[in-house]
C-alpha cells in the first residue's frame, strides 16, 4: 500500500483506500458501494487497483493510457464449464470476449455512473449465486453495452503465467490464497532493482 500511495503522489493524483469489505456479508457489495461513492466524487477519471498489485518504481502514469469509457485487460480465456455456469446463473449471452481481469480498472466517472443501474439489476442474482467480484463486474459492464478498451498486460502482469515478464511490467498482480509468500520471495530476489525490498507487505 505505501508503494501505491507514493506512485499516486509522484503523478499528482489523489489516493484513497477502500477497505470496508469486512463490514459486509459479501465483499462484492463493498466493492460496488465504492464504485457508487466514486461516482459522486469530483474525479473525472478513476483507477481502481486490487490490493495485491505491486507497483514498479518509476512506473508511468496509468492516466496517460488512452481510453474512452473503461479500460481493463482482456482475460483471453474462460473454461467451457465455467462459462456454462455463468450462462445458467446470471448471463446467458456472456461470451469469452466479455471476460476481463478487474484487478486494474481505468474508468471515467461518467461511465461509472451508467453502471449503477446494472448493479441494481444484478442484486437478486448475487444473493442466489457464488461468483468472484470480477465476474459480476464484467457482467455489469456487458449490460451497459460498452466494450472496454483493452489494457496492456504491462499494467496487469500476473505472476503465475508461463510468459511472466516482470522486467517489462508496470504493475505485477499476485493472485490466490498463497500469494504473500510469492510476493516476499519475488522482492527478495529483486531487491536491487525497480521493485525494491521496501515494498514487502504493501498488499
Amino acid at each position: 500500500m505505501p508503494r501505491m500511495r507514493r506512485y499516486a503522489e509522484s503523478h499528482g493524483v489523489d489516493f484513497r483506500v477502500m477497505n470496508r469489505c469486512d463490514a459486509y456479508r459479501r465483499p462484492v457489495f463493498a466493492y460496488w458501494e465504492a464504485i457508487i461513492e466514486l461516482c459522486d466524487s469530483d474525479y473525472e477519471r478513476i483507477a481502481i487497483l486490487d490490493s495485491d498489485i505491486l507497483v514498479r518504481r518509476g512506473a508511468p502514469s496509468l492516466f496517460d493510457v488512452p481510453f474512452a469509457d473503461i479500460a481493463m485487460k482482456p482475460s483471453g480465456w474462460v473454461s467451457p464449464r465455467f462459462l456454462r455456469r455463468i450462462h445458467e446463473k446470471i448471463a446467458d449471452d456472456f461470451v469469452v470476449a466479455d471476460m476481463y481481469n478487474s484487478g486494474v480498472i481505468l474508468a471515467s466517472r461518467a461511465y461509472l455512473r451508467t453502471i449503477a443501474g446494472a448493479i441494481r439489476s444484478l442484486g437478486r442474482d448475487v444473493e442466489q449465486t457464488r461468483f468472484a467480484d470480477q465476474v459480476y463486474f464484467c457482467v455489469m459492464v456487458k449490460r451497459t453495452g460498452v466494450t472496454p478498451t483493452p489494457l496492456s498486460w504491462r499494467w496487469n502482469q500476473h505472476d503465475q503465467v508461463p510468459n511472466f515478464r516482470a522486467e517489462l511490467a508496470h504493475f505485477l498482480h499476485f493472485r490466490g490464497p498463497e500469494k504473500l509468500p510469492r510476493v516476499e520471495s519475488f522482492l527478495q530476489r529483486n531487491q536491487n532493482d525497480e521493485w525494491g525490498i521496501d515494498a514487502v507487505g504493501a498488499g
